[in-house]
């Protein structure tokens, strides 16, 4: 009698650890974790020239929250056509399209970045200019 109920208290426990190993995060098409956090902000922005420095004057770049824009000054001689931007922003949020990858910046481009539960979308604009 002991050992049957035993056995069913080692099987209720191998259940119970299971389901709860069964448990699946959400994850987006993209396997990254789906969160609870609303917010969508960027913080900073940065461009990398081909010798991966920076190639922004310091100080002149601007991440403005609340008009959605980002205006920064590339040193004199830069090549707009080629260039990589990183930025930062708030935790758990993703910024499309992709950064890190060489992109022309003679045009004003948009980046929107999308908060951490996928449901808060905010465009940026930003605009690179040369220093004169």
């Amino acid at each position: 009698m002991k050992r049957s109920i035993l056995y069913i208290c080692l099987c209720l426990f191998m259940l119970a650890g299971i389901a709860a190993c069964s448990k699946q995060d959400p994850i987006d098409e993209a396997g990254l974790l789906i969160t609870q956090r609303a917010q969508s902000y960027m913080t900073s922005f940065d461009l990398l020239g081909s010798d991966h420095r920076t190639v922004l004057v310091s100080g002149q770049t601007k991440v403005d929250t609340t008009a959605l824009t980002v205006t920064a000054v590339a040193k004199f001689g830069t090549n707009m056509q080629r260039l990589k931007p990183f930025c930062s922003v708030v935790s758990d949020a993703i910024v499309e399209p992709t950064m890190g990858v060489w992109t022309d910046f003679s045009q004003p481009l948009t980046y929107t970045v999308v908060s951490g539960n996928r449901l808060v979308r905010k465009t940026y604009t930003v605009t690179v200019t040369l220093q004169k």
